[in-house]
C-alpha cells in the first residue's frame, strides 16, 4: 500500500510550499482543498518535478462533515496516511470579536478549530495502531498571546499549539510525532490588502519556503513545536515577562496599527 502525506490547503502560501518540501523528499502526496484546479495546477506541476503520485481531494473543511468525508476517502481506498499536515485556517477583518460577522466566525472555528482537532483525532488513531507517523499542525505566532482585534484567530492558533502539545506527549511512546508549526509574519496571501505595518527591524517578513523547510525538518525531528524564524520565536516569548493584561494591551497597541488590513 502506498504510503501518502495529506496536507490540508496546499494550493498557496506555506501550504504548497510544504507540498514542495515533501515532494522533493519522494512523498506521495493527497491534497485537500476547495479549489480543485488549483490543486490540478499543483498536482501536475509537482508530479511532473518530482515523479511522485498526488492526488487531489475536493473538501471543504468550513462543513461539520467534510473531516470524517476525507477520512472515509482515505479508508475507502486504502490509501495509508503516514503524514498528516492540518494547514488549512484563515483569520476574519481586523476589528472587535462583538461586531464579528458571526456566521464568518462559525466557518473560522471549523476550519481552524474543529477540521484539526477531528483529522488528528482520526488519522492519529491509525498511527497509534502502526506504531509510527507524523502530525504537523500549522498554528502560529498569534498562539502566545492574546489578540485584541482577532480574537477568535489568536484563540484558534493556541487551540492548535495546546491540542497538538499534549497530543506529541500522548502519542510520542508509540512512535508517532506530532508538531505544532508557528510561524510568524510569513510573505503569503495571508495579508490580503498589503504588507504589515510593523516595521521590518521589529518584526521582519520571511518567506514560506523558509519556513517549510524548518519545518519538515522539525517534524522529522519530533519536536513538541516549532517557531521558524528566530526573531519571530523572540518576541513571542515576550508574554512569559508581563502580566497577561500588559501583554493584551501590547497587542491592542499592534492590532491597531494593521487594523484595516483584512487576515485571510
Amino acid at each position: 500500500m502506498t504510503e501518502y502525506t495529506l496536507i490540508t490547503g496546499a494550493t498557496s502560501g506555506i501550504g504548497y510550499a510544504l507540498a514542495v518540501e515533501f515532494a522533493k523528499r519522494g512523498q506521495a502526496l493527497l491534497l485537500a482543498s476547495r479549489n480543485l484546479p488549483k490543486m490540478r495546477a499543483v498536482q501536475k506541476a509537482l508530479q511532473a518535478k518530482y515523479k511522485i503520485p498526488v492526488i487531489p481531494v475536493p473538501s471543504d473543511l468550513s462543513k461539520p462533515d467534510a473531516p470524517q468525508k476525507l477520512y472515509n476517502y482515505c479508508r475507502k481506498n486504502k490509501l495509508s496516511i503516514v503524514t498528516l499536515v492540518n494547514n488549512s485556517g484563515f483569520g476574519l477583518t481586523a476589528r472587535p470579536q462583538v461586531d464579528q460577522n458571526w456566521a464568518e466566525c462559525e466557518r473560522l472555528f471549523q476550519v481552524n478549530l474543529h477540521a484539526v482537532l477531528q483529522l488528528s483525532t482520526l488519522f492519529g488513531r491509525d498511527m497509534k495502531k502502526r506504531r509510527r507517523g507524523y502530525i504537523l499542525n500549522v498554528a502560529s505566532t498569534a498562539a502566545f498571546q492574546p489578540m485584541p482585534y482577532a480574537a477568535l484567530y489568536g484563540a484558534s492558533k493556541a487551540f492548535v499549539l495546546a491540542l497538538s502539545e499534549a497530543m506529541h506527549i500522548e502519542l510520542q511512546d508509540y512512535g508517532v510525532g506530532v508538531t505544532a508549526l508557528c510561524p510568524g509574519i510569513t510573505d503569503t496571501n495571508f495579508f490580503k490588502n498589503g504588507k504589515p505595518t510593523v516595521p521590518g527591524w521589529l518584526y521582519k517578513l520571511v518567506s514560506p519556503e523558509l519556513v517549510a523547510r524548518r519545518a519538515v525538518k522539525a517534524l522529522y525531528q519530533k519536536k513538541i513545536y516549532i517557531v521558524p524564524y528566530f526573531q519571530h520565536w523572540l518576541i513571542a516569548q515576550f508574554s512569559r515577562f508581563g502580566t497577561r493584561k500588559t501583554i493584551a494591551r501590547i497587542m491592542r497597541r499592534i492590532e491597531k496599527m494593521r487594523k484595516k488590513i483584512r487576515f485571510l
